[in-house]
């Protein structure tokens, strides 16, 4: 997959360009359903799927203050596009003066005369341009006159609901993995840096990648079952995640760590994917070290029977 990278970098048009467009936070399963239209047509029209996205997320330049958390970083974002099959990503900086185009000016300047795309595929309800003023009525009138075909994408309903990137963030900042997993079509996940930590769960005898994450939506405080991948490797390693304040030890600030069974090496400084598979218990105090040992030989024991039925 080619990545282009800045307003200007995308310089010569592909060939047959077919184009889709949107922020896609979290590729879940109804991005996944637009993108995957826009490479069929593509492949059909022997062209060039491309998917223009946007870093930051517009709400990060629009409305900082109400902003969002994300649901993934671009580079996450990106390596779910290519495991759907994209030719090319454009990435376009969002930036105030980006955000001043109107509807009009994006269709002819970026569709039209960039890339010159013979066909675009959005969702139903996509909304473009300064104060998200262009649609899909919008999007008809414009494509057609000028030979650019307009493929409209029906939403996709899961519980009798449109399946979003908000909704999928309240399901997991109140925990509800599965439902979560339902939407997103794989675990959510955090992102993050090991860094070096204060070394308890070595003396305890439990190691523990101590997890700087990246600024995402997060789930509750509690012990978690997980799978995490460590920079770009393809392994999957299983691991045990405690994600709160370390009560037992004096609450403090809000910390991520994992211990990943089998692993050997050094982590510091590598970043790190978390998949989250299951939570298994709320954080809470213990009377000892003694007792928090026990504990996470039971939290240990009960998130290798989750490894076993729950598919990566």
């Amino acid at each position: 997959m080619l990545i282009h990278r800045g307003e200007r970098a995308c310089s010569s048009p592909p060939q047959r360009a077919v184009v889709t467009v949107g922020v896609f936070d979290g590729v879940h399963v109804a991005h996944q359903r637009v993108i995957r239209t826009a490479v069929r047509l593509a492949r059909r029209l022997r062209g060039t799927s491309v998917v223009i996205t946007f870093d930051p997320d517009p709400q990060y330049v629009l409305a900082r203050r109400a902003a969002s958390p994300a649901l993934m970083p671009i580079e996450a974002r990106l390596e779910a596009l290519q495991a759907l099959g994209v030719d090319r990503v454009w990435v376009i900086p969002f930036t105030a003066r980006f955000a001043a185009m109107t509807a009009e000016q994006f269709v002819r300047q970026m569709l039209l005369r960039r890339l010159q795309a013979v066909a675009v595929v959005v969702g139903e309800a996509f909304a473009f341009g300064r104060h998200r003023q262009g649609n899909m009525a919008m999007l008809r009138a414009l494509g057609p006159p000028a030979g650019l075909r307009i493929v409209s994408v029906p939403h996709v309903r899961r519980a009798g609901d449109a399946i979003s990137s908000s909704r999928i963030r309240r399901l997991i900042s109140r925990g509800h993995l599965t439902q979560a997993r339902q939407l997103l079509g794989r675990p959510p996940a955090l992102y993050g840096v090991v860094v070096r930590g204060a070394g308890r769960g070595r003396r305890l005898g439990v190691p523990t990648a101590n997890v700087r994450l990246i600024p995402q939506v997060l789930p509750p405080r509690g012990v978690y079952a997980v799978r995490a991948r460590v920079r770009n490797g393809s392994r999957l390693w299983r691991g045990v995640m405690n994600f709160g304040v370390r009560p037992t030890f004096g609450a403090g600030p809000l910390v991520c760590e994992v211990h990943l069974l089998e692993f050997s090496g050094r982590l510091l400084g590598q970043s790190m994917t978390l998949s989250l598979l299951a939570r298994l218990r709320s954080e809470r105090r213990f009377a000892t070290p003694k007792a928090l040992r026990r504990q996470i030989d039971r939290d240990l024991a009960r998130a290798k029977n989750i490894f076993q039925r729950v598919p990566s």
